[in-house]
C-alpha cells in the first residue's frame, strides 16, 4: 500500500484575507470561505494524507441551525506535483435548509468556456441495452480566467438508502435527489451554493483547479468528455457513483452504487499513455489516489452493494471480490503508476498474483483436465461459475506477473489455467457457431458471451504467450477466429491488433 498518514487537529483555524486569497496561488492547503445566514463558519478538524507524491487536505466545517438541524460540509483537496488540484466538496444535512455559501481560491470572469451534456447512448453506442434510463446528465463544464482554467464536475443531492443485514454487512447504495447548478463564476470570487430541500441528506461536487490551461482546446475537451460520462462523471475522494443496474438492492430507478469497473479509469489510462497531456496527468493522478484510499486492509477492492443475481444464484451478499473487476483494477493502476513515475508500485502486481494462488489452493476451482478454471467472485463461502472473459483474464494475469516479476509460481498457475482452456477446447463454441459465456461447477456450459471484451482477452492470450516464448495454440487461433467471425457477423469494428492490445483489454460492454 502506498498511504502515508498524518492528521493534525485543530480547534479552530483563522480565514484568511480574500485578498491573500485571491493572488495566492492555489494549493492543497488553501483556504475556503463558508458562511450560512450572514455569519462566517469557522472551520474544524483537518486531515493530511500523502499518497506517493499527492499532497491531500481534508477540512470539515459544521454549522449549526435552530433546534438540533445542522449541516457539515467536508472539502477534499489534492494538490498534484504541478501545482494543480482537485478538490471535492460534500456536504450532509440533518434538517438544516438555510443556504451554505462556500467561497472558493478563484477568481475573473470566464474569458473561454466549454460545455457538453450528450447521453451516454451516443457516446456508448455498442454498450448492452440498459434496463433503466440513467437520470444523471454527463454535463461536464470547463472555464479559463486570466488566472486559472477550472473543470467543473457533476454537483448532486442525493439520499443514503443503504441496507445492513444482521450479520453487519452493508449493501452501500445511494439514490439520486437532483441535479445542482450551484457555482456563480463572477469576477471578485467565485462561489459555490450548496442547498438542502426538506428530505435531501447529502451534497457532492467536484473541481480541477490549474494556473495554465488544462485542455488544449475544445477537440481534446470533447475527448475529455467522452471518458468523464463513463469514468469520473460524480467522484468522491474514493468512490465513482454509477447509475445502478436492474439487479441491486436496494434498487429504485435513481439508485448508484460504486462501480469499481468504472473506477478502474481503463480509457483515462490509455490516454495517458498514448496521447499524454496536463489534464490526463491529472486525472490520473486523482483516480490513482481515489483508488488506493478505497483499498480493503487485504489489498484488494471489494465489491460494496449487493447483486441479486449473485445472492439468488449462490447467496453472495455484498463486500465479495469480483475477478474481473480487481484484474482491471489492478492493471490500470500499474499502467499509470508507470507513467506518473511510481516506481515501487510495481510490486503491488504481486498482491492480486499470490491472491489468485491462494484462492487455487482453497479449491475456488473448477478442474477441467490436467488444469483448473478459477472461479469468477469470492466471498470466501461459496463457490460460483467460471465466465470465459473473467477466466483468461485472471490467467493472463498470471502471465504478467511471471513477465514482470520472474516468480516460477506465476508461470506454473497461467500454465495450469491455459491447460484447462485447451481441454476445454472448441466445447466454448456452440452449434450456432458463436462463444458460450459460462462453465458451472459440475462442466455444464451456457450463456451468450460478450462480444468484444473476450475477443481481446483471447488476443492478449496470443500475445503474452508470443512474449514468453511458450507454443502457439491451435485451440486459441480458433477461439480468435470465430469471435472475429461474430464480429463481423454483427458489423462491429474490430479497433485493437496484437500490438496494441492492451489499451483494449477489460472495456466496458
Amino acid at each position: 500500500m502506498t498511504l502515508k498518514k498524518r492528521v493534525v487537529l485543530f480547534s479552530s483555524i483563522a480565514v484568511i484575507a480574500l485578498m491573500l486569497i485571491a493572488y495566492a496561488p492555489f494549493t492543497a492547503k488553501s483556504e475556503f470561505q463558508l458562511t450560512s445566514g450572514g455569519k462566517t463558519i469557522s472551520s474544524g478538524d483537518t486531515e493530511q494524507l500523502t499518497i506517493e507524491d499527492i499532497d491531500q487536505t481534508e477540512i470539515s466545517y459544521t454549522i449549526a441551525g435552530s433546534g438540533d438541524h445542522q449541516a457539515s460540509i467536508t472539502i477534499t483537496s489534492r494538490e498534484f506535483p504541478n501545482g494543480d488540484a482537485v478538490v471535492y466538496i460534500e456536504g450532509a444535512s440533518d434538517g438544516y435548509l438555510e443556504p451554505i455559501q462556500i467561497e472558493l481560491p478563484i477568481t475573473g470572469d470566464p474569458a473561454l468556456e466549454y460545455t457538453e451534456d450528450k447521453t451516454v447512448r451516443e457516446l456508448y453506442p455498442h454498450r448492452k441495452e440498459r434496463k433503466l434510463d440513467d437520470p444523471l446528465s454527463t454535463t461536464l463544464r470547463y472555464v479559463e480566467t486570466e488566472t486559472n482554467s477550472v473543470l467543473v464536475g457533476t454537483s448532486v443531492y442525493f439520499n443514503d438508502i443503504s441496507h445492513t443485514y444482521e450479520d453487519g454487512h452493508v449493501s452501500r447504495v445511494v439514490e439520486l435527489q437532483r441535479e445542482a447548478e450551484g457555482l456563480e463564476t463572477s469576477g471578485d470570487a467565485w462561489e459555490m451554493t450548496v442547498h438542502f430541500k426538506p428530505g435531501e441528506e447529502n451534497f457532492s461536487s467536484w473541481l480541477m483547479i490549474s494556473e495554465e490551461a488544462l485542455v488544449a482546446g475544445e477537440a481534446e475537451f470533447q475527448q475529455v468528455h467522452k471518458i468523464a460520462a463513463d469514468e469520473f462523471r460524480w467522484v468522491t475522494p474514493d468512490t465513482l457513483w454509477s447509475h445502478g443496474l436492474n439487479a441491486i438492492f436496494p434498487k429504485t430507478d435513481r439508485a448508484f452504487v460504486r462501480s469499481l469497473v468504472r473506477q478502474s479509469g481503463r480509457a483515462s489510462a490509455v490516454m495517458l499513455e498514448t496521447a499524454p497531456s496536463r489534464i490526463w496527468e491529472n486525472i490520473n493522478r486523482a483516480q490513482f489516489a481515489s483508488l488506493e484510499t478505497a483499498r480493503n486492509e487485504d489489498g484488494l477492492w471489494h465489491s460494496d452493494y449487493t447483486s441479486t443475481w449473485l445472492e439468488r444464484s449462490y447467496g453472495i451478499g455484498p463486500n465479495y471480490i469480483d475477478t474481473r473487476h480487481n484484474d482491471n483494477l489492478f492493471r490500470a493502476q500499474l499502467k499509470r503508476a508507470g507513467q506518473l513515475g511510481y516506481e515501487t508500485y510495481g510490486q503491488e502486481r504481486a498482491v492480486y498474483a499470490d491472491f489468485l494462488i491462494e484462492m487455487t489452493e482453497a479449491g475456488y476451482t473448477i478442474p477441467e483436465g490436467p488444469g483448473f478454471y478459477l472461479m469468477d467472485y469470492f466471498d470466501m463461502e461459496h463457490d460460483t461459475h467460471s465466465s470465459l472473459n473473467h477466466a483468461l483474464s485472471l490467467m493472463n494475469y498470471q502471465y504478467d506477473a511471471y513477465l514482470h516479476l520472474g516468480d516460477e509460481k506465476y508461470l506454473e498457475s497461467a500454465e495450469a489455467q491455459f491447460a484447462a482452456f485447451l481441454h476445454t477446447g472448441t466445447g466454448w463454441v456452440n452449434d450456432e457457431n458463436t462463444i458460450i459465456y459460462q462453465m458451472r461447477p459440475d462442466g455444464t456450459m451456457s450463456g451468450q458471451d460478450y462480444n468484444l471484451v473476450t475477443y481481446y482477452d483471447l488476443l492478449y492470450t496470443k500475445k503474452l504467450r508470443n512474449d514468453l516464448g511458450l507454443a502457439s495454440s491451435e485451440t486459441l487461433d480458433y477461439l480468435i477466429q470465430v469471435k472475429e467471425r461474430n464480429l463481423h457477423n454483427k458489423g462491429m469494428a474490430i479497433e485493437g491488433t496484437l500490438e496494441n492490445v492492451e489499451e483494449f483489454v477489460g472495456l466496458i460492454e
